[in-house]
């Protein structure tokens, strides 16, 4: 009998040792990131019933991969086809604040919706911090209110391993989304976790601003984003895994980007980005597709001269990644290859010059100036490149955003308007230099953008950026031989400039959504 005991004893402890948490001592923590295609039914309630379920199940198998947080994207819960505003109401969720304590799993004190109380559960269960996006509803005790006293808002839900709310954030910049309200100030939200890690997070279009993203990172020094998204991927510079990858490493700071998946509408693109160190996991399937990833993130520890230099090839973070593969058996799915549908920026306001072989050239526009060093050892006839640079206002929507950009572009022909073309090249880059100086630097976000024919980011480059009183110099080479380059280049989005001389964008969208409202109950 006792040697039974003993058995059993042992099988416990060995399933306690095999789900182990990790800690503030660790190095490291077991993020995961879904990419999720969600699923639609004209009822509300089939909807959120069926796609919240399937949160469930994906739930349980990161905690059976010992994740400590897995985080879901924009929309995944109600879709993007939500209803004009009068028939908002199934579809969305009051949210109790962080500051009620409140665990939706086991009190009914406020009446949230069944969704939030099924994830709030499933948190528990698994004992795992759960990061949502769902519309939410809130009411209207002031004024000036909506006609209908109720905002609705596009928000973030955070739960710990308990299920208790212990985060949530409002989306400041939204993308159509007519249906939202926004928050008179932006709303500037971070928790912290059991294993030592402090997280910022914010929304899909928000990576683009300085409100909240840029607060976060280089005011509150948060140095890890979880962040739903149902990105609209963009050529040549805005596609999603390149805008994540190029934005986790600009702040440096651990990025866990989930994706919403409908590559045939354009949104698509997921993964866990560690700054300086490279990528953990990136995924762009062409098809309709769910995949979880997971992956062990290196905690990063903050100094107050943070490396400018950067050696991006293929890094410790990537085998490390195949390592906890290995030891988990957690497999990637087959894709089978397909279209996404892609949004195309204007090559024509651009600055551009035709590259037929190997050069030195200097472009600029509007006092803007790019250097390039291209040699080319072997050319594709059938697809062209061209050097490009731009500096001035370009429209995010319906917002008028100042960009600074400048690299080298892939083209389908000779002409300027075929400048956003996305195929396989056997024109082979044996070295690529880009140099540029930005003068009167304010706090600008300066984004490397690489991309390639699977629209997944290069490797084999280096960047470097060194500030100087009020200018900054940035340098980005390409290492080695490659193909298949479709982009590369700088990406600079120009705060200082956007922002005189009006109010934050959001704040414009609030004030005039409330004049609308008023009008509407005269």
């Amino acid at each position: 009998m006792g040697r039974m005991w003993i058995a059993v004893y042992l099988l416990i402890v060995s399933v306690h040792l095999s789900h182990q948490k990790s800690t503030p001592d660790s190095m490291t923590y077991i993020a995961a990131v879904v990419e999720y295609p969600p699923k639609y039914f004209s009822n509300a309630n089939e909807t959120l019933n069926v796609n919240s379920d399937a949160y469930v199940r994906l739930i349980r198998t990161a905690s059976l991969s010992n994740a400590d947080i897995i985080v879901f994207p924009e929309d995944g819960l109600t879709t993007v086809n939500l209803p004009e505003r009068e028939e908002m109401g199934d579809w969305t969720t009051i949210i109790p604040s962080p500051m009620d304590f409140y665990k939706p799993c086991t009190q009914n004190t406020i009446e949230v919706s069944n969704t939030l109380k099924k994830i709030s559960c499933a948190a528990r269960d698994n004992e795992i911090y759960v990061v949502i996006n769902i519309a939410e509803k809130a009411p209207c005790n002031n004024i000036p209110c909506p006609r209908d006293k109720v905002f609705y808002y596009n928000s973030n839900v955070v739960f710990d391993r308990k299920g208790m709310i212990i985060a949530r954030y409002r989306k400041t910049n939204l993308y159509g989304e007519h249906q939202f309200n926004v928050t008179l100030h932006p709303e500037v939200v971070s928790f912290n976790t059991d294993f030592g890690v402090k997280f910022g997070t914010f929304i899909c279009f928000d990576i683009l601003f300085f409100e909240p993203a840029l607060i976060l990172t280089r005011i509150k020094e948060i140095t890890d984003i979880v962040y739903p998204t149902a990105w609209f991927s963009e050529t040549p510079f805005l596609t999603a895994v390149q805008t994540q990858a190029g934005w986790s490493y600009a702040e440096d700071v651990n990025l866990l980007a989930s994706g919403y998946n409908r590559p045939s509408f354009g949104n698509v693109g997921s993964g866990i980005y560690l700054g300086r160190k490279g990528v953990g996991k990136k995924i762009m399937p062409k098809t309709t597709h769910e995949e979880i990833l997971i992956f062990e993130v290196p905690k990063i520890i903050k100094t107050k001269h943070n490396e400018n230099y950067h050696d991006f090839s293929k890094s410790q973070a990537q085998r490390t990644s195949l390592d906890y593969q290995q030891k988990n058996q957690v497999n990637d799915a087959m894709i089978t290859i397909n279209e996404i549908l892609l949004k195309h920026e204007d090559i024509q306001i651009y600055q551009t010059f035709l590259l037929e072989k190997s050069t030195e050239k200097s472009i600029c526009q509007n006092n803007f100036c790019c250097e390039f060093k291209v040699e080319i050892t072997k050319a594709d006839p059938s697809v062209k490149y061209r050097l490009a640079v731009f500096n001035g206002a370009r429209r995010y929507y319906l917002d008028d955003a100042y960009v600074r950009a400048c690299g080298i572009i892939q083209c389908s022909n000779d002409s300027v308007l075929s400048c956003n073309s996305v195929q396989e090249s056997q024109t082979v880059f044996h070295n690529i230099e880009i140099s540029t100086t930005l003068h009167n630097n304010k706090g600008e976000l300066i984004m490397p953008s690489t991309l390639n024919s699977d629209l997944l980011t290069l490797e084999n480059w280096t960047f470097n950026k060194h500030a100087h009183d009020n200018h900054v110099h940035v340098n980005m080479l390409l290492n080695s031989n490659t193909n298949n380059l479709v982009t590369f280049g700088i990406y600079v989005r120009n705060f200082d400039k956007s922002n005189a001389n009006k109010i934050s964008f959001c704040i414009v969208n609030s004030l005039i959504l409330t004049v609308v409202m008023l009008f509407s109950n005269l």
